[in-house]
């Protein structure tokens, strides 16, 4: 891997096979959702059941990459696991993380995989989490939006009530694969500033969405400071972090805490708050500065405990012989890191203990600690909030806020545009058609499947957004029928560009390749024609390309 270790963001990073995930990280990134049942003393069986959902990545993944075949994730192969179960089981460390063990502080067993569930138990919940995932596409698995989609198609069979849904804890953690993969120009402030933003309103939106799943108590853990990891303190020999990588932490923290108080203020009964995971590393690497790792039970510092041979990483073997390529500690109890990005299991379980019992580890609380936070809800009654201000529908953008606020509930397969369109302004956006009727084209999540990664990350690279999008309204109404029966050859979409129309029988097609572009864009087939109609004010049409304007350059 061809990395310089001195940046946060050096390496703009493509789609990974998956068994390489756990050796291109560069940040230990999870972004880890856990839903859990609160944990209160109640004679009402529907409160007493204990639900645990994982969202996530490699912090929290339990198993959801493949365990064989030519895509095998590396944390179903040995030495991972040797702490236990003493076996590869698809986590990303030596033994039990923190998925693992906030299972056992609700006293239920770890949730299944999704990809595994055959034969296993769904009665405390399920894991969603996947190893190398982010807001956006990251290294390619799921994205955090399609594992909440995930729940939603879990959740129509009804597996469980809605008591049970509404006595749940949600933790949510971002650490960093979306910025690892980053495409843009990291030494323009403005650009990357922007880039964060829009990660942090995608966790927003999903946070969001799980609340309107049913989720109400939330944990949201921030981003650990990067600099310590040993992908970046191996330039100081494990002897001190690199604190110069630090500032995405900082700015994406700051952002991340607004972010949060705002759905506690919008939301009635929502009690989000932080599980300060930069503290708490911070806090393990000052006692070790001050008093020695040994204090604190980590004397090997941060040294990683497996470590490849050469250019390898810890898993890798000789494909001819089968021999290991890496070399495993002798005492993992006393190690920090299990491989460069990843904690050991002793240090999962020092860091949940802080978060349970140790004050100074939560912010926007009404708890000094994690388990006095769980016992507090008993007594907590659903406040009522302030009621969020109702769309003008007098105004273009209105009209579409209603749309987006109609559509978002019912259409898991459009859940990448609808959270694109949370994170713009769309009053700004459509501000030039103050009363006009408008049509939407909105790409379905396949659209943005089949679209080239590096595609996606340089349209908000060189702020190309609000071009995209304008580029996917037309200003005026057409339904399907109309637009069948008036046959257009193109329509004039807001951005004043022609969009190319193409009919055939039934079936309509919009937009079309164009050589002179960087990318070849591909037509866009309406494959849900009328997805949201008010007659005469807005129509929105679900397509399967994304549809980039004609000469697009970036």
């Amino acid at each position: 891997m061809a990395c310089e270790l001195d940046l946060v963001l050096t390496c703009s990073r493509r789609r990974k096979q998956l068994n390489m995930i756990s050796s291109s990280l560069m940040i230990p990134t999870c972004f880890l959702l856990i839903s859990a049942s609160r944990l209160v003393a109640s004679g009402d069986a529907a409160t007493d059941q204990k639900l645990f959902f994982v969202f996530g990545d490699s912090y929290a993944d339990t198993g959801n990459l493949p365990k064989s075949g030519p895509y095998v994730g590396s944390s179903w192969l040995y030495p991972y696991g040797i702490t236990w179960p003493h076996y590869p089981d698809g986590r990303f460390c030596d033994g039990k993380f923190q998925t693992d063990f906030f299972a056992e502080l609700l006293g239920i067993p770890t949730p299944p995989p999704y990809l595994y569930l055959t034969g296993q138990s769904i009665a405390h919940g399920v894991n969603f989490a996947t190893a190398g995932s982010g807001v956006t596409y990251a290294l390619g698995p799921n994205p955090l939006g399609t594992q909440v989609d995930n729940l939603e198609l879990f959740l129509r069979t009804d597996p469980y009530s809605k008591v049970a849904l509404a006595n749940s804890i949600s933790l949510v953690a971002v650490d960093g694969n979306d910025y690892t993969t980053f495409n843009g120009n990291i030494s323009n402030t403005e650009e990357y500033l922007v880039y964060i933003n829009r990660i942090v309103a995608g966790i927003s939106f999903n946070l969001q969405r799980l609340y309107n799943i049913g989720l109400r108590d939330v944990m949201v853990s921030n981003l650990p400071p990067p600099g310590c990891s040993p992908l970046y303190s191996q330039k100081y020999n494990y002897t001190m972090c690199d604190t110069s990588v630090d500032s995405i932490a900082q700015i994406h923290n700051g952002l991340l805490l607004s972010a949060v108080e705002k759905i506690n203020a919008q939301n009635p009964g929502a009690r989000f708050i932080i599980l300060d995971q930069y503290a708490a590393f911070v806090q393990i690497y000052t006692q070790a500065k001050a008093a020695g790792m040994s204090k604190i039970g980590f004397s090997d510092g941060l040294v990683p405990c497996c470590q490849g041979l050469g250019n390898n990483s810890c898993a890798d073997t000789d494909p001819a012989t089968g021999k290991p390529l890496y070399t495993v500690c002798k005492r993992r109890e006393k190690a920090l890191f299990w491989d460069r990005e990843h904690p050991t299991m002793a240090a999962w379980e020092y860091i949940v203990n802080l978060y349970a019992t140790k004050p100074g580890f939560l912010l926007l609380a009404d708890a000094p600690t994690l388990l006095q936070w769980w016992q507090n809800d008993a007594a907590i009654q659903e406040p009522v909030a302030s009621p969020m201000p109702q769309p003008d529908k007098s105004l273009a953008a209105g009209e579409f806020q209603q749309a987006v606020d109609a559509i978002l509930p019912h259409s898991v397969n459009y859940s990448e545009s609808l959270g694109l369109v949370e994170s713009v302004d769309v009053a700004a956006l459509l501000g030039q058609y103050p009363a006009g009727a408008v049509t939407v084209f909105l790409p379905n999540n396949g659209a943005y499947y089949n679209t080239y990664v590096p595609v996606i990350d340089a349209i908000f690279s060189y702020d190309l957004v609000n071009e995209v999008a304008l580029y996917h309204v037309v200003g005026s109404f057409l339904d399907y029928n109309t637009l069948l029966l008036s046959h257009p050859s193109s329509l004039t979409t807001t951005s004043g560009l022609q969009l190319p129309v193409t009919i055939q029988g039934n079936e309509i097609f919009v937009g079309q390749g164009d050589a002179s572009a960087q990318i070849q864009a591909s037509a866009a087939k309406i494959v849900q024609p009328n997805l949201y109609v008010v007659p005469g004010e807005i129509a929105v049409h679900g397509i399967d390309n994304i549809l980039f304007p004609p000469g697009l350059r970036f």
